[in-house]
């Protein structure tokens, strides 16, 4: 007997917890959408309220039945489709990690690993976390080691919705490298990847290039000047790699002396000092550097390495709140999120720990209402 395993291909979608809920479908619904099989809309229902294929052969066979196996013929049977679309559903299980499959006359059977939904979790995220370890290593012989980077404090606030996919290794192809590999093993370039006619570097490569060894954060205004494209297209790439926590967004607090400066300079030749110091904010601070201010402005002597000067002695929050009332925005930069590669491989680690615990105990949980039914 054979036994068949797919290299490891799978993506993480981090959901909020289905807590207290014991519904069958509404998990199963939960654990399809975590792992993103379901990928379009359209694919949740295929009419008058019948689930998807794949949600319709783990909740009527595989849960029901965990010990034992199905092949395409008799599930195609039974769901009234062609072998061949439920070979796909079942691929993708397979590729995961859910599932796997053994030759038996002549058929591919699939099943649940170890003969349980718990079991098969366990295993599937034992082997994605070990995957995805061994792809982050690699940030050790990429990534420029920098305490600096981290100068700025990281937003606590910057935590979005994780994402990411992870693939075992595979062999290079034509013309790719070891980087080349990476970004498309974890998704960070996005799901339709086209290489420039010209045979120049994604874009996606570029900044994580840029990343890897930058100092200082990455705002848009710099990454517009330095690769062009639009806002709209680096902001999805950037977010790419926030959204795998590989990079943090944070305000650009370094570019404060400048976005301040411009902000009064520009609010005093349009309204005047007494609109400064009234409406405009000044009022909020230190008396005596507000005066500083008002008297380089009238002196026309207000520059920004003055402004520098004069706002050493007042808070970055103080600041912020200055910039706000005054019409400024600061600017947002992007950055790795950690000085070594070993923190930043601990942060993604630890959100994808954190989507495993989910997915565990809402396998729990299915196993136990199946059982109560």
């Amino acid at each position: 007997m054979l036994r068949l395993r797919p290299m490891l291909s799978m993506r993480l979608v981090e959901q909020p917890a289905p807590a207290g809920s014991r519904d069958v479908d509404q998990l199963v619904s939960w654990l399809l959408d975590t792992l993103e099989f379901v990928r379009r809309s359209g694919d949740d229902w295929t009419g008058e309220g019948v689930h998807s294929p794949i949600h319709r052969i783990l909740c009527e066979f595989m849960l029901k039945e965990p010990g034992q196996g199905w092949d395409a013929q008799t599930l195609g049977d039974e769901l009234g489709l062609s072998p061949t679309a439920i070979q796909y559903q079942l691929s993708k299980l397979n590729e995961c990690g859910l599932t796997a499959a053994v030759n038996r006359d002549g058929w591919r059977v699939h099943h649940l690993r170890n003969g349980s939904l718990s079991n098969a979790v366990e295993m599937m995220a034992n082997e994605a976390r070990l995957v995805l370890e061994q792809r982050l290593r690699m940030l050790d012989v990429w990534m420029t080691e920098s305490d600096f980077r981290m100068n700025i404090p990281s937003e606590k606030r910057d935590d979005g919705q994780f994402q990411i996919q992870i693939r075992g290794r595979a062999p290079l192809l034509e013309g790719q490298d070891e980087l080349d590999a990476f970004l498309l093993d974890l998704g960070l370039l996005g799901d339709r990847v086209r290489r420039p006619a010209d045979g120049s570097p994604l874009l996606g490569r570029l900044i994580f290039e840029h990343l890897l060894n930058a100092h200082t954060p990455l705002s848009l205004d710099e990454a517009l000047d330095q690769w062009g494209t639009t806002r709209p297209r680096l902001t999805r790439t950037l977010d790419r790699f926030r959204a795998a926590g590989l990079v943090e967004r944070i305000p650009r607090i370094d570019r404060l002396p400048v976005t301040l400066w411009s902000a009064l300079h520009s609010q005093h030749d349009r309204r005047g000092s007494d609109w400064l110091m009234k409406k405009g904010g000044l009022s909020r601070i230190d008396e005596k550097v507000a005066k500083k201010i008002i008297k380089a402005l009238e002196g026309g002597s207000f520059n920004v390495e003055i402004c520098e000067k004069i706002f050493v002695s007042v808070e970055p929050k103080q600041q912020m709140v200055l910039l706000n009332l005054l019409g400024g925005k600061l600017p947002i930069g992007w950055r790795l999120c950690g000085a070594k590669s070993s923190q930043v491989c601990e942060k993604v680690l630890t959100k994808a720990d954190r989507t495993f615990r989910r997915i565990k105990r809402v396998a729990e949980t299915l196993e136990k209402a199946i059982q109560d039914d």
